[in-house]
């Protein structure tokens, strides 16, 4: 049987890998536009300027008829508006209210103010609302610059694997001398070190900075949480194979 490049490639985990990195990548920059246009939208519902006594003055939402909605209502309105309208977010995260999601982005403080019905806003609220609006964005933000790293990594690798593919399909054809083959082999089992090499490397230093985001999250629906490195398993173990038959004399 004549293992072609592309079956070297689709028989390890690499084409989902690459598939779930580019749908969670997809998934958070939608998450970060809304983000942004929640944080955007605040400066339609303006803090309360307050006295030194800690009172408030008179603001538009005090002057509003009693039937508008108070501060805390119109953010949690534009928040349901911006964020869990987002196309994937129930599916990710649940039928969360408004309020159970702004406590787990904002903080279980800024959810509780949000929870009530005071028409005080006043600008230590309004600027911690925007502050952590800023830093879930940021956060999220973080993750695509590693999600793109790692594609990276992965799209590398795979083209790698798809030559190391055509070359041992080559050899398995029989286009080589017996001592060609035997080069070739050799050559790719260096070339597959080097690549394991450089594959613990670059996962030593994601592990360092990101800790277990691929593992614990992006990576749970495959069968093993290094990708990379069982795909350079797989494709060592093919490779033995095609040796063990040339050593054979069957080829």
């Amino acid at each position: 049987m004549v293992e072609s490049r592309r079956r070297v490639v689709n028989g390890t985990a690499l084409p989902l890998a690459r598939q779930l990195l580019r749908n969670e990548k997809s998934e958070l920059q939608s998450e970060i536009k809304a983000f942004e246009n929640f944080s955007d939208r605040l400066s339609q519902i303006p803090p309360q300027p307050c006295r030194t006594d800690g009172r408030t003055l008179t603001s538009t939402f005090q002057s509003q008829p009693s039937t508008a909605q108070s501060p805390q209502e119109a953010v949690r309105t534009t928040y349901r508006d911006m964020v869990l309208s987002v196309d994937h977010w129930k599916s990710t995260y649940g039928a969360e209210t408004a309020i159970d999601s702004i406590a787990q982005e904002f903080g279980s403080d800024i959810a509780m103010y949000l929870s009530g019905s005071s028409s005080i806003w006043s600008p230590l609220v309004w600027n911690q609302l925007r502050i952590a609006s800023e830093e879930v964005v940021g956060n999220r933000q973080q993750t695509v610059r590693k999600i793109i790293q790692d594609l990276s990594q992965l799209d590398d690798l795979q083209n790698s694997l798809l030559e190391i593919g055509d070359e041992l399909a080559a050899i398995e054809r029989g286009h080589f001398s017996f001592t060609d083959r035997t080069d070739g082999l050799r050559t790719l089992q260096r070339e597959l070190d080097q690549l394991v090499d450089d594959q613990q490397e670059y996962l030593h230093q994601r592990e360092y900075t990101n800790g277990d985001i691929f593992s614990s999250f992006i990576y749970s629906d495959l069968d093993t949480d290094l990708p990379g490195l069982s795909a350079l398993a797989t494709t060592h173990r093919k490779l033995e194979r095609i040796e063990l038959r040339h050593w054979c004399g069957l080829l």
